[in-house]
């Protein structure tokens, strides 16, 4: 798969050109990136409009994860959620509820609290039933508890909202939600930040193959790309409804300085996609399945989460470590962090009750 960005970068790069544009550092510094480091300079294209280069990168993105459109952003996650909560805003504009609500599940990560107050939309919050996690990152509502809260409520939403797969590695029931709401057309948005690559297992898990109207995708979280990389993922449906607003909304949330660096290493992700990476991935995931067995053997606590996370339910780690006389308190999971640490290992995220390892090819 070609890599339009990443080529005319280089090419630029090594022209020669004496470079009197932004940024300031004219292609050369102590970092060593600089050079590489462009602005939306002729031949560059512009990813508000992008319709050049740009285009032709996310089109391949667009052939390899088959979504309707697989938008760039260079704003992370967050920049995505804005524009899909706006999207979906529009596409509910003939509501006649005078403010719109949102349902959603209560372990939504900040982003999307920040993106209602920008918006000034209500929630509506499903919380925790039945669940045997300890945690605010576990929400994971079932069909029938939504259509329930959905007869419930005095304000038909604008939309509903699942963060899948949450910090926990748990996934929610995402296919049996949307056709839950399908006969209401409520559209499903989906924080997939941590699921970029759910679409690469032999059985696609990815919030669009089961039916959702868009979501979030992380690629820097489990692709390689650099911190800030991402897609809004849309789908066909969404397209049909919504083409011509979508990049428009992106801009309307976005900077209008992208970075270039984090756009190259997007483009040439789709390449590293297309070459193996599902190969790749199925022997990474059948070594992390190897390790969690083994973990387990050996009694320790893994929770069944989603392929690449490896979570340790840690909250009996405080108790043995006072049983054993020492006085590191009740915090299990932050406890087992700085073993790790001791060993060479940085986890991702550690609390009282769970420590998370992220693993990818």
């Amino acid at each position: 798969m070609n890599t339009p960005i990443y080529d005319f970068v280089t090419e630029y790069m090594n022209s020669g050109i004496s470079r009197l544009h932004m940024p300031g550092h004219k292609g050369r510094g102590p970092l060593g990136v600089e050079a590489r480091d462009v602005t939306e300079i002729r031949g560059a294209d512009v990813l508000c409009e992008a319709e050049g280069i740009i285009g032709e990168s996310e089109a391949n993105a667009t052939v390899l994860f088959g979504s309707g459109h697989s938008f760039y952003s260079t704003e992370g996650s967050s920049l995505a959620i804005r524009a899909m909560l706006f999207l979906a805003l529009q596409y509910a504009r003939t509501m006649p509820d005078p403010r719109p609500v949102v349902l959603a599940a209560r372990n939504a990560h900040k982003a999307f609290l920040y993106a209602c107050a920008l918006l000034d939309c209500d929630i509506e919050w499903i919380w925790p039933e039945d669940t045997d996690l300890n945690s605010v990152c576990a929400c994971h509502p079932t069909p029938d508890q939504i259509t329930s809260r959905l007869r419930a409520m005095d304000r038909r939403p604008f939309a509903v909202y699942l963060t899948s797969p949450d910090y926990l590695g748990t996934l929610a029931d995402v296919r049996g939600i949307t056709e839950a709401v399908r006969d209401a057309k409520i559209p499903v948005l989906v924080d997939n930040a941590h699921g970029a690559y759910l679409h690469f297992l032999p059985e696609s898990l990815h919030p669009l193959d089961l039916g959702a109207f868009m979501t979030c995708d992380s690629a820097h979280k489990t692709l390689p790309v650099l911190t800030g990389g991402a897609y809004l993922q849309v789908s066909n449906t969404a397209m049909d409804l919504l083409g011509p607003e979508i990049r428009p909304a992106l801009s309307l949330f976005a900077s209008t300085s992208p970075s270039y660096l984090i756009l190259q290493s997007l483009d040439l992700c789709n390449a590293y996609l297309a070459d193996g990476y599902r190969e790749r991935l199925a022997g990474t995931i059948a070594r992390a399945d190897a390790l969690k067995a083994s973990l387990r053997a050996a009694g320790v606590p893994v929770l069944d989460s989603e392929p690449l996370k490896l979570v340790i339910d840690a909250s009996g780690a405080g108790s043995t470590c006072r049983e054993a006389g020492s006085t590191c308190g009740e915090a299990g999971g932050a406890l087992l962090a700085e073993v790790l640490r001791a060993s060479g290992v940085e986890p991702e995220f550690a609390d009282a009750n769970y420590l998370v390892l992220m693993l990818t090819p």
